[in-house]
């Protein structure tokens, strides 16, 4: 898509934002999950950092924050003041109350340090509407805005979620299952049939079949808890991020034994028995 003719720091100034007291900070799947689930546990996640001078808001008066939207994309979520901060494990009683499934990572921890964000309602009406280009180096995820001016590629009309692709199109990984759209969830819990995981590593396969409750969404999260699915063969292989694909759908009115043949199937067309990491 072709950028705009002004960038996100244009749009910024405009906005008496203070470019230079500013740090853009794009975040990994784990905050799009917490995004996911409601901008409350958004800012409850993006304020525990690390406590050194390597945490994206060190220095910072305003943090601009965003998700990843494709591989080089980022959507915009919200925008904080660094209102205060202090070392988790220290203060106890000032944490908050409220977790998330993401409290591994940045949870009331000794290496961590808690920050007291304020959201910035100038810009609120832009949340989930707005999509710059970060750029190749998405390793360097916080960065002074007034050093790094963001294109921006896309300004929504509304924050809806991306149009589901349909279940031929679809494709996703492991670690980037529980940041789909709800819409997108709800699609691929609604429907069984076969689907195949390849290991972006080797490019080995595995083939595989959803036929209970939940459908796709409900077997697919399983590799997303263990990173193996319950599956011998696989548990023994260091933890792996997946790609996710579908291969078949089953009508209505197929069984569980009928998927499980149009499964061995698949396994026989693709070999990935011989070749690949289907043990029968």
């Amino acid at each position: 898509m072709k950028p705009y003719d002004f960038t996100l720091n244009e749009l910024l100034s405009k906005r008496g934002f203070a470019l230079s007291r500013t740090r853009y900070v794009r975040h990994d799947y784990r905050a799009l999950a917490a995004w996911r689930r409601g901008s409350a546990n958004f800012d409850h996640f993006v304020s525990y950092q690390r406590d050194d001078s390597l945490s994206p808001y060190n220095g910072a008066e305003i943090a601009v924050q965003f998700v990843p939207q494709g591989s080089t994309g980022a959507l915009f979520v919200g925008a904080h003041y660094v209102v205060d901060s202090w070392t988790a494990s220290d203060n106890p009683e000032r944490n908050p109350s409220l977790r998330t499934p993401c409290e591994e990572d940045y949870g009331q921890d000794l290496d961590h340090r808690r920050y007291d964000l304020a959201r910035i309602d100038a810009i609120e009406d832009l949340v989930g509407r707005l999509i710059i280009d970060w750029g190749a180096a998405t390793r360097s995820w916080s960065q002074w805005a007034e050093r790094r001016p963001k294109p921006i590629v896309e300004l929504r009309a509304t924050a809806e979620d991306e149009a589901f692709p349909g279940f031929g199109e679809f494709t996703s990984t492991v670690q980037e299952l529980l940041t789909l759209p709800s819409s997108w969830q709800n699609a691929l819990a609604s429907v069984n049939g076969v689907y195949l995981l390849v290991c972006p590593e080797t490019g080995e396969q595995y083939v595989g079949s959803a036929y209970g409750d939940g459908g796709f969404m409900g077997r697919w999260t399983s590799y997303a808890a263990n990173g193996h699915g319950g599956n011998k063969l696989l548990s023994r292989r260091n933890r792996t991020n997946y790609s996710i694909s579908i291969l078949e759908i089953a009508s209505p009115d197929m069984s569980a034994s009928e998927i499980i043949n149009r499964e061995s199937a698949w396994k026989t067309k693709l070999g990935s028995r011989a070749h690949g990491l289907n043990a029968n």
